[in-house]
């Protein structure tokens, strides 16, 4: 395995880990649990949750891209023989 490889198989473990830990931490807009939490919807501090959502999205897609571009170079590298 070469030190590109290398370099590039670390990228993508640490971009997968990333995109699955911001993927869980955005809320579902769908379904409301606010019987199981106890949560009001209503409550004050929605503009902090907006921004911290506008964020995780955001993080969803720099993280998504990069993964992406490490992919198809991945590949390059693999055809290439390096």
């Amino acid at each position: 395995m070469s030190i590109p490889m290398i370099i590039f198989s670390i990228i993508l473990l640490i971009c997968s880990v990333a995109l699955i830990a911001v993927v869980v931490l955005q809320s579902n807009r769908g379904s409301e649990m606010t019987a199981l939490t106890g949560r009001n919807n209503n409550a004050s501090g929605k503009g902090q949750t907006a921004k911290r959502e506008s964020l995780l999205r955001r993080l969803t897609v720099v993280f998504g891209l990069i993964f992406v571009v490490a992919v198809f170079v991945m590949n390059i590298i693999v055809s290439a023989g390096v």
